[in-house]
């Protein structure tokens, strides 16, 4: 598939830890309980500095600090995590996504200052944005955001577009302008199964409901059509990217959407995996060159020109260009 020497991109998720309760994310039911099927945890400097090497820091072009569970703010040493890498690679762009409602504005001013670019996921204006991100302070993100920018970050707004929110779409715009966000990103989710999704309580109660975009919709009915057709020919991004997943966890996979060791034990796509290649690599027990040096990306890349592991499929098949087409506007 590709060797160690040649990575030139790491995502790392470095916590499975978040303040928020978006009742989307696969850590809540709903935005209610926590799954019970994943450790809550985060990777420290000194894990960091055992399990990726200096020599593949050097090669990087790109380290992305996000993952499927967490968010980087949350962790303890993720500044200094980003200072480190900052020392030993210079060059290479830092980046991360987040809910933007935590930590201090002299943070975000020191983070501002490793030249590390984040995307802030804001959702709407002050009156609609928490009823996606559940358990956020649209004020204190605009505080922190205005904090970086001012510092001379490089901010990104990126706004979930939802039936609640799509009439805001414009003012959101002009605010970013107006603080000095140098892009301004719309995505319209594709995890709506129905036509609305009940927003949970931690008792499981009913809050409120949401209801996706229109665009949202249509996707999620070109998709669903997409995958009755058959096993796709799969286009991997990560080969693409020369990149590698890194979970707080300590598990690696060629992507995010192949860290599947934290879904339930019936997942299929999970089942599927374990079926064929029979294992998570975890830099708790052996060292990236070890894993790589063993076959486990090649195992992976082997089922792709006759039957491709079904998250394969899903993720970076053919039909993925009709994703591409709606979620992102």
């Amino acid at each position: 598939m590709y060797k160690l020497e040649n990575i030139k991109s790491i995502h790392l998720e470095i916590t499975t830890k978040c303040q928020a309760k978006c009742p989307m994310c696969p850590r809540r039911i709903q935005g209610s309980r926590l799954m019970p099927f994943f450790e809550l945890t985060e990777i420290t400097l000194e894990e960091y500095k055992q399990w990726i090497p200096v020599s593949v820091l050097e090669n990087l072009d790109t380290l992305l600090l996000c993952g499927n569970l967490g968010d980087a703010i949350v962790a303890t040493d993720t500044l200094e995590i980003i200072q480190y890498s900052r020392t030993i690679n210079p060059e290479m762009k830092i980046s991360f996504h987040t809910n933007g409602s935590a930590r201090t504005p002299q943070w975000w001013e020191e983070l501002a200052k490793t030249k590390t670019s984040v995307t802030f996921g804001i959702d709407g204006l002050k009156d609609t944005h928490a009823l996606y991100r559940v358990s956020t302070d649209f004020d204190k993100i605009i505080e922190n955001a205005t904090a970086f920018i001012k510092s001379g970050g490089h901010a990104v707004w990126s706004m979930l577009v939802f039936e609640h929110n799509e009439h805001q779409i414009d003012a959101c715009r002009k605010l970013s302008e107006q603080l000095g966000f140098t892009e301004f990103n719309l995505k319209h989710t594709t995890r709506f199964k129905n036509d609305f999704l009940n927003v949970l309580d931690e008792q499981g109660k009913t809050i409120h409901t949401i209801r996706p975009s229109k665009k949202s919709k249509e996707m999620f009915i070109k998709i669903e059509e997409a995958t009755k057709i058959g096993k796709p020919k799969i286009h991997c991004k990560s080969v693409e990217w020369k990149q590698i997943y890194i979970s707080a966890t300590g598990n690696v996979a060629p992507c995010c959407w192949l860290d599947l060791e934290w879904r339930t034990p019936n997942d299929p796509g999970r089942n599927n995996y374990l079926d064929i290649i029979g294992q998570f690599p975890n830099l708790k027990n052996q060292s990236l060159e070890s894993i790589f040096n063993n076959g486990y990306f090649d195992k992976i890349k082997d089922t792709w020109d006759h039957d491709p592991l079904n998250e394969c499929a899903r993720q970076c098949g053919v039909f993925d260009r009709l994703r591409e087409q709606y979620e992102k506007v």
